[in-house]
């Protein structure tokens, strides 16, 4: 079983990240330091599996900017899980036009596309608009 990744928040404050190697969960306030102690957490956002052009990892609820193709410019979209599909999208906040991450196992973006801007967390209106709840 591969490691999971998640970041833990506190509302709109990030309070953590946590990885899960074989059912063993280690915790770490910042990312590169990391304990078995727990920490205290409301919130879980799962990681997509993606670095963006920065390196920095990039999680569910995340607002990044993309280009969806040579032909178009770039726009914003925010990482959500599809419940009935089971897999990772991008939705353009423009278009509201979902991207899907991967296709019958071929990757249709891979982490230099996207530049991590934001997180709908931070922006109640966006959350409002499209019905997100956490």
């Amino acid at each position: 079983m591969k490691e999971q990744r998640y970041r833990l928040r506190l509302g709109d404050k990030i309070a953590g990240y946590l990885r899960r190697i074989h059912g063993t969960d280690f915790y770490s306030p910042d990312g590169f330091w990391w304990t078995g102690r727990s920490m205290d957490y409301a919130q879980v956002d799962e990681s997509v599996e993606m670095r963006d052009r920065k390196r920095t990892r990039l999680y569910e609820w995340d607002i990044v900017r993309f280009k969806p193709n040579a032909d178009k410019d770039e726009e914003l979209g925010v990482f959500l899980w599809n419940k009935q599909q089971e897999r990772w999208i991008l939705r353009s906040i423009d278009t509201e036009i979902d991207y899907h991450l991967n296709v019958n196992g071929i990757d249709l973006f891979n982490g230099s596309d996207f530049l991590l801007e934001s997180h709908v967390f931070l922006n109640p209106d966006l959350q409002r608009a499209w019905g997100l709840q956490e």
